[in-house]
């Protein structure tokens, strides 16, 4: 694939994980909003969002040369700030859960059509807005097979140690590289929070969630794993979330031998993975 010798990455990062995720994601089903090819804003979120108005745009005093595109659909609305080289996102007046991944994934897609680059709010990111923000941009990286029209917040780059969120190395230009460590990091940041998740993994044989005695493990689990986030004064992470971090902490995990094996049978047939309907849309 040209990525791969494109990426001109001369780091020592083990990146097997990112490797294997970039040939599952040939399969379009892994992903909630498809990557589409338009590049018009308000055209992408119509097919995102139908139910979202597009409500205007407006020139902004404070950036020179940007413009704020307005969107709502009842109490749900957001910004995009729209500049010739970068866009950014400001939805910091809703609760998680509103539809906020597809606006993540139309803004990247965005991005990456009309070649800028989709930075984080320059007005800072809320803690949940920490996470959240690296699980978008991994999920945008695979889709589109770079990581060249994503550039990581501060925040991102310096993480969070008492919210348990690792910092994020970041290279431009070495897309494996950063996909690793978007990986990384959503695995430690969301296992700080729900330490069960230790206990349960993906089998690559059997293609499911299992827990630590090779059981299914069953949705309504992972569904109270998110009801004990909330509990615990974190934002509540979906079923899918969990899915996609044991797959990412599964992969890290592979040793030796099967890391050749699983690098094959994902490169001759990804659709393999994803004939139990486990991996479906667990990527936004």
């Amino acid at each position: 694939m040209c990525w791969l010798l494109a990426d001109n990455d001369d780091s020592n990062r083990d990146t097997f994980a990112a490797q294997w995720l970039l040939h599952l994601a040939a399969e379009s089903e892994i992903f909630q909003n498809p990557a589409g090819t338009i590049s018009n804003l308000p055209k992408i979120f119509a097919k995102l969002l139908p139910h979202v108005a597009f409500d205007g745009m407006t020139e902004n005093e404070d950036w020179p040369e940007t413009h704020i595109h307005q969107y709502s659909a009842g109490d749900f609305q957001f910004e995009v700030y729209v500049s010739p080289i970068q866009v950014w996102l400001d939805i910091s007046e809703n609760q998680p859960g509103r539809g906020g991944s597809a606006v993540y994934a139309g803004i990247a897609s965005f991005a990456f059509h009309t070649g800028r680059r989709f930075i984080g709010d320059p007005e800072g990111l809320s803690a949940v807005a920490l996470r959240r923000r690296t699980d978008a941009m991994l999920c945008s990286a695979l889709k589109h097979g770079s990581t060249n029209h994503l550039a990581p917040h501060p925040y991102q780059v310096e993480g969070n140690v008492e919210n348990g969120v690792p910092a994020l190395t970041w290279r431009h230009g070495h897309t494996l590289d950063n996909i690793q460590s978007m990986i990384e990091t959503g695995v430690q940041s969301l296992a700080h929070c729900v330490p069960e998740m230790s206990h349960a993994s993906f089998s690559f044989e059997s293609n499911t969630f299992q827990d630590a005695n090779g059981r299914p493990l069953l949705d309504s689990t992972l569904a109270s794993w998110g009801d004990q986030l909330a509990r615990g004064g974190e934002a509540r992470a979906g079923v899918a979330t969990f899915k996609r971090c044991l797959l990412l902490r599964s992969l890290v995990r592979q040793k030796g031998d099967a890391r050749s094996a699983l690098l094959e049978q994902v490169l001759c047939e990804p659709g393999q993975f994803l004939e139990s309907g486990q991996l479906g849309g667990i990527f936004y």
